[in-house]
């Protein structure tokens, strides 16, 4: 899956301004984690910043891995030294290398380009004491501050639970990034707290999208709720749309849930005229660009979160049928700006 993909889902978030307290973003070995990982800080840091001085900086700071409020988190040699922060020591080496390289970088990159030789890099809880003792400054620009964990698979269990207690009480707007190339080794505590964000599962929105029943039946939905100030019609049509959904195989149900609030997500990324993250193209007659322009910031949350509800609805094994008549009279309110 190109790494394209995940960047619009990353790209996306920020947009909707749905950002999450905590992020793992599992890679494809690629050696592109890093660097996309730093094209979403930039985006959510530029997000409420309007002065291009400043937006120019923070570009800047970011790209040079110097910007005060972007704290990146990596493996370092054990050492018995503790007359020194050992992160702040490495850290000139790490950015160095990560840098020289494009932030295309591996773990063997940075064994061979520090002077340390078979010692094995961890993230151990030291690294976890200094990052908390700097976020307990208040941040210098802007209104997020980013950490950012490379190779996060790499903490112990001492730092993992320390960790673990930071990202369940976070500072205000302090977003949490975790970097792996393998998640089955994290906590799976730390697991559940997270968003998790990879290449197979962009993959599959980007595939979901390419569904024509569940476009119509999007696009039913759709029209019967616009129409339903006009005439009683649409309503019974409402009524037969939910009926139909109660007949689908849940696991069916559950993904045209998710197709919905994606094409919800890209209707209102176009009616942002942000054209580049639209990956959309209508298979049937469904007016898409029309549609695109009721999308708002007023209503996008709402809509997507009655969609969100029905796939927790469904997993308690709610009637499929009660959850769609929900979904449908509530959906026709918010169309009507109710």
């Amino acid at each position: 899956m190109e790494a394209r993909n995940v960047s619009q889902e990353l790209e996306a978030m920020v947009h909707s301004k749905r950002i999450p307290n905590a992020l793992i973003f599992e890679a494809d070995g690629s050696g592109t984690e890093l660097e996309i990982s730093l094209e979403f800080v930039k985006k959510l840091l530029l997000s409420n910043e309007t002065n291009p001085v400043i937006q120019n900086k923070i570009i800047k700071d970011i790209s040079s891995l110097s910007y005060p409020d972007l704290h990146i988190v990596f493996p370092i040699p054990i050492s018995n030294n503790k007359k020194k922060d050992l992160y702040d020591f490495h850290y000139n080496d790490w950015s160095s290398m990560a840098i020289e390289c494009g932030f295309k970088i591996s773990m063997s990159k940075w064994k061979e380009s520090s002077s340390y030789g078979n010692k094995m890099p961890i993230i151990n809880i030291d690294s976890i004491r200094s990052l908390i003792k700097k976020l307990s400054i208040a941040p210098f620009y802007s209104n997020y501050r980013v950490v950012i964990f490379w190779m996060a698979e790499k903490m112990n269990e001492e730092a993992s639970n320390m960790l673990l207690k930071t990202i369940e009480e976070p500072g205000n707007k302090t977003v949490f990034v975790l970097l792996t190339n393998d998640m089955r080794r994290l906590l799976p505590t730390i697991i559940s707290r997270c968003q998790i964000i990879n290449y197979d599962e962009a993959k599959r929105n980007n595939d979901m999208l390419n569904n024509s029943d569940f476009e119509s039946l999007f696009s039913e939905l759709m029209r019967s709720a616009f129409q339903s100030n006009k005439n009683s019609k649409s309503l019974a049509e409402l009524v037969n749309w939910s009926r139909g959904i109660g007949k689908m195989d849940k696991q069916d149900a559950q993904s045209f849930f998710k197709f919905s609030i994606e094409v919800l997500r890209q209707a209102y990324l176009k009616n942002m005229e942000i054209n580049e993250l639209v990956s959309f193209t209508p298979s049937t007659e469904f007016n898409f660009t029309a549609f695109s322009k009721f999308i708002t910031k007023n209503n996008i949350e709402s809509l997507s979160s009655g969609f969100e509800n029905a796939i927790y609805e469904s997993k308690r094994n709610v009637k499929l049928s009660m959850i769609a008549t929900d979904i449908a009279f509530k959906t026709t309110k918010l169309i009507h700006g109710g």
